[in-house]
This record gives C-alpha cells, structure tokens and sequence, in this order.
C-alpha cells in the first residue's frame, strides 16, 4: 500500500472517529438539557439552585459546547486534510 493510500485511510479513520465523538457530544449535551428543563419544572430543584449560587438559565455548560465546537472544527480541518490529499 502506498504511502498516500495509508495517509487517506488514517484520515478516513480519523474522521469517523470524530464524527462519533460528536454524535456522542451532541446527544450528551440533548441529555443535559432535557434534564435541566425538567429541573426547571420542579420548583424545590429550581429553589436549590438559587440557594447554592446557581442560575436555572445557564444550565448548559459553557465547556460542553466549547468542547462541540472544538470537535466540529477539528472534525473540518481533518476533511479538508484529506480532500487536499485526493487532490494532490
């Protein structure tokens, strides 16, 4: 196999590996947010919160969707590595 041919798969590889992690970062961050509406539902939670410092509003936690962010453009640095490749 050729050197450019193992290159093209280990970046196959390497996209399906972050698009899977993105799958499991999105549906992590669904999970959050449906839980917290639920919180939000319940005032002895929503009154908790308020006690301990918390915001109901910023549930969502600013590192997941950092974290999103970062895999999605990770996830289009590596495409563009291999469509630079096929076309090189």
């Amino acid at each position: 196999m050729s050197l450019e041919n193992e290159k093209r798969k280990e970046l196959e590889e390497k996209i399906l590996s972050k698009r899977q992690q993105i799958e499991f970062e999105r549906n992590s961050v669904e999970a959050d947010q449906m839980l917290s509406d639920d919180n939000r539902e319940n005032p002895d939670v929503k009154e908790e919160m308020i006690n301990a410092g918390q915001s109901p509003e910023s549930d969502l936690d600013a590192t997941d969707l950092k974290s999103l962010k970062s895999l999605e453009q990770d996830l289009e640095d590596l495409i563009q590595e291999l469509d630079d490749l096929k076309r090189g």
